[in-house]
């Protein structure tokens, strides 16, 4: 199998025909002539989206990267919403096309694929005004029979409480540091070197204080990243608690996935008399492990990134002995 047909198909779980073939060309156009671009860290819709190049012009007739960038920054609202899992894949495909050298021009999605995210969201985008666009018209992509990116199929491995758990999540504002767990592991590893703070912690307290939230770790916490430099320079100023608590910011008035699942698990489990009624209701917290970046502003520790860590011990390891063998620049 050559390396193109290998890659769509663990892209796009696609048949790709041969090497030969050409993208479906859409409405709009170009005079440009389609080059491959590296995704830029500005593009946040898409940055870390799985594959590391996209082409220029893309699909919607935006000639430079800038331009797609200030586009596509309207669309990270309806992402949080999760009124669909595939939202950032379909938008992705028309903002930031993935570059396959073998072909001449971007890959567009499949009709199918839109029709899953339009009948997803369009009840969310309804509720604030808003139709589904004219660009997104499904009628213009093409069939499954042709080359292009496939809805997701289902994932077998998600238990019914996670799927419970998601569509509960549906339609309530994600915290912008906070992502579902597969999805953030990604970030935490395109990311590592480029933020000054990086943990691995276990929680002591939950707390809202003034609109944002306030997470007190343990003491056991390991610090991975410190002031833009490895953990030694952590040394001397108290480790990971000098500053004795890390800020989710606006994290009163958002959803995170990881931290919130705890809450409404103890929840049910008070209603069935599971656990005591004692305790305060800021020190619900979550038992597991989880991975956070983090940079400082105004004397504090804000979060840039929180991943509640859903695999085991040895798996945790893993991950961490791989990011800790990544060569960062010392800042």
């Amino acid at each position: 199998m050559s390396v193109f047909l290998l890659t769509c198909a663990v892209l796009f779980g696609a048949s790709c025909g041969s090497d030969s073939a050409a993208p479906a060309r859409l409405g709009f156009s170009s005079s440009l002539r389609s080059v491959c671009k590296p995704v830029p860290s500005t593009l946040t819709l898409c940055h870390g989206i799985g594959y590391r190049h996209m082409r220029i012009p893309n699909l919607l007739g935006h000639d430079s990267l800038r331009e797609a960038q200030q586009q596509s920054a309207a669309w990270l609202p309806l992402v949080s919403k999760l009124c669909h899992r595939d939202t950032k894949k379909f938008l992705c495909s028309l903002f930031a096309p993935v570059c396959l050298p073998e072909l001449s021009g971007p890959v567009s999605p499949c009709r199918s694929l839109c029709e899953a995210v339009r009948d997803g969201c369009v009840p969310v985008m309804s509720a604030f005004g808003f139709p589904w666009p004219d660009m997104f018209n499904c009628s213009r992509f093409p069939r499954g029979t042709e080359l292009c990116i496939p809805a997701t199929g289902e994932q077998s491995a998600r238990t019914a409480e996670e799927v419970k758990h998601e569509e509960a999540l549906k339609g309530s504002v994600i915290c912008d540091a906070c992502s579902l767990a597969a999805e953030g592991e990604t970030d935490i590893q395109e990311n590592f070197c480029h933020s000054p703070y990086a943990f691995k912690m276990r929680l002591d307290s939950i707390s809202t204080v003034g609109g944002d939230r306030q997470l007190v770790p343990m003491a056991r916490s390991r610090i991975l990243r410190w002031a833009g430099g490895d953990a030694g320079r952590a040394e001397g100023v108290g480790g990971a608690m000098a500053h004795n608590a890390l800020w989710l910011q606006e994290g009163g008035t958002c959803t995170c996935p990881g931290l919130d699942s705890a809450h409404a698990n103890e929840d049910r489990e008070l209603e069935e008399g599971k656990i005591g009624k004692g305790g305060k209701e800021g020190n619900r917290v979550p038992s597991g492990w989880f991975l956070g970046l983090a940079q400082a502003e105004e004397g504090r520790l804000v979060l840039t990134r929180l991943v509640s860590w859903t695999r085991g011990d040895k798996e945790l390891k893993k991950f961490i002995r791989a990011l800790l063998k990544q060569t960062c620049p010392e800042a």
